[in-house]
């Protein structure tokens, strides 16, 4: 009970020993208090039930409603369990810290709890709010110690780990067990690079982890062997094949009391400055005759006898490195043929967040008078990569897919091509939903048919993604049906243009009603031809096929109106790839 000193509270409850003041000083550097916002005027501590409100909103957005029943039962829970993890904390305290950590971590209901119950301060949980409470505690004391309570005499470090050309690394290979064995590694070095900076500093330090990088609270003396341990962690999982830079920001208390999105805004700006300074890696040669098929940097040592290659008319079977073998065993099962729908197609789906660094740093948050606290920082990251790692991965497999790679605010996934627009359309919806309407997605959908190289579809998603993120507003999504391996990056930007989500869901329509209709296949062709190069001899052709009954008259006019949407053409390529012959 004695964490806080303010004027509010009984005198009873102000700190009375260090461990306290620290607590106390923790928990205000949290919060982000003294801090600007306050509750709304004339509102008072409200009884059950009480409510948890979105970050990304002005309070009235609710996220949670807890009754006081749920509270009871919650502590009561809460007690009997640290009353029994008490006994091994006594014999053994670091494991016993760790156990009771793990606890709360997973209790989820603490998660729905506000720290704060008024309104608009409600908008963080009591997990996050007492996770960054502990961390910056674990900081002060392992710094040396409570000296005073002006926050400027406390130094804290943003620690930050970004991996290296992630993307190459999972595309290298034109296979799609490879894919999967390396999205895996990437998840499975980021887990490690946190574990290793949880074993440093303390779980309650390691502010978020997934999605190829990191984030930390940490003190400035332990800075430094906290990267080191985080990036050996992380390049020993890969083998060494994925690098991840790391990056150390130092600030006073006051700048991470009052300004952490500053504060967080400063080390994102570095870690690219890093990056860019990051040497070039260069390999020893290897013999030609002798260079892996997949990774062409190492020397080849097995044969895949189930992958022929067919090169100068003299097939042979697919040679690799020990590493790239050992990726393939790992992801053996994965298989296009478990994707592909009826008409043969797959897709390559890449989904990412719009401009997030404005949330993260607390820029998105000024129209609801609101800083980026600490708190909330922890809030809001957990919640982005728990929706994607959770919810839209769940929304891919619901549409027949896959998730090759979920994290912060990506998605990269293998899908059944004709239902690859839909999901596309559903994951960004989800998104937007779960980020209260304020934040959107923009996607890339490469569709290519099966038999062709998976590589086609991850280079060619790559550049639809820039396209569809490079409209003027974002919140868009740049389609291509694939017809061959000769499509280069250029090609794609003359030939596909971005569309609104709106403007793709009319395009399904149309799709839709041109696939039920029951019109000859001919004249919707001619139609839809006529229609791109000019829409005024297409509306004198349907006129002309309702006036001779070839069309029904309810069709034509359905038509007519699609034709004036302008997007009666890309419907049609879409109906025309996907109909069954």
């Amino acid at each position: 009970m004695r964490h806080h000193s303010g004027r509010s509270y009984s005198p009873e409850h102000f700190p009375q020993n260090e461990l306290e003041k620290i607590i106390c000083l923790a928990n205000n550097l949290a919060s982000g208090a003294d801090r600007v916002e306050e509750p709304r005027r004339g509102t008072r501590r409200p009884e059950p039930p009480i409510h948890l409100t979105h970050i990304l909103s002005d309070g009235r957005t609710i996220m949670k409603e807890v009754t006081a029943a749920e509270l009871a039962y919650a502590a009561e829970e809460i007690g009997k369990n640290l009353r029994e993890l008490r006994k091994d904390f006594d014999k053994d305290p670091a494991n016993g810290y760790l156990r009771i950590y793990d606890f709360l971590d997973n209790y989820d209901f603490l998660h729905s709890i506000p720290a704060e119950t008024r309104a608009p301060l409600n908008d963080v949980s009591l997990w996050d709010h007492l996770k960054l409470t502990a961390a910056f505690a674990t900081c002060i004391w392992l710094d040396g110690g409570y000296r005073g309570d002006d926050t400027k005499k406390y130094t804290f470090c943003l620690l930050s780990g970004d991996a290296d050309k992630v993307s190459h690394y999972i595309g290298v290979s034109s296979r799609l067990p490879d894919l999967y064995a390396r999205s895996a590694r990437v998840r499975r070095a980021t887990l490690e690079a946190g574990s290793a900076i949880k074993k440093t500093l303390g779980p309650e330090c390691l502010i978020y982890a997934g999605g190829g990088g990191f984030l930390a609270l940490c003190p400035e003396k332990k800075g430094e062997i906290a990267a080191n341990n985080a990036k050996e962690a992380f390049e020993k999982a890969t083998d060494g094949e994925v690098t991840i830079t790391v990056n150390r920001v130092v600030a006073d208390g006051s700048l991470a009391q009052k300004k952490f999105g500053g504060f967080w805004n400063k080390a994102m700006q570095q870690m690219r400055i890093v990056k860019l300074q990051r040497p070039i890696s260069i390999r020893d040669p290897v013999e030609e005759d002798q260079v892996c098929d997949v990774c062409h940097i190492r020397p080849a040592t097995k044969k895949d006898p189930s992958k022929v290659l067919h090169i100068d008319a003299s097939p042979r079977p697919e040679a690799l490195c020990d590493e790239c073998w050992q990726l393939r065993q790992e992801g053996i099962g994965a298989s296009l043929d478990q994707i592909r729908d009826k008409t043969d197609f797959v897709a390559v789906v890449k989904t990412d967040g719009d401009s997030m660094g404005e949330v993260l740093s607390g820029k998105r948050l000024e129209k609801f008078r609101k800083n980026i606290t600490p708190s909330r920082l922890a809030g809001v990251s957990r919640l982005i990569n728990e929706v994607c790692e959770d919810e839209l991965c769940d929304a891919v497999k619901d549409f027949g897919g896959e998730c090759l790679f979920a994290g912060g605010d990506d998605v990269l996934a293998v899908l059944p091509g004709e239902r690859a627009l839909e999901a596309s359309m559903k994951i960004a919806s989800i998104f937007r939903e779960r980020m209260a309407g304020e934040c959107t997605m923009s996607a890339g959908v490469a569709i290519f048919h099966r038999k062709l190289p998976v590589y086609i579809g991850l280079e060619a998603v790559q550049t639809l993604i820039a396209m569809a993120k490079g409209k003027e507003g974002k919140n868009s999504v740049a389609f291509a049906i694939i017809g061959g391996a000769g499509l280069t990056p250029d090609k794609l930007k003359e030939t596909v243009q971005p569309y609104s989500w709106g403007e793709l869901e009319k395009i399904l329509e149309i799709a839709k009603f041109l696939q039920e209709s029951g019109l000859p296949t001919s004249q919707i062709r001619r139609i839809s031809r006529a229609a791109k190069e000019d829409p005024e001899e297409a509306k004198i052709r349907i006129k002309y096929l309702m006036g001779r009954e070839v069309i029904p008259w309810s069709r034509g006019n359905e038509l007519m109106s699609y034709l004036k949407s302008g997007l009666l053409s890309d419907a049609f390529m879409i109906y025309n790839t996907f109909r069954v012959r």
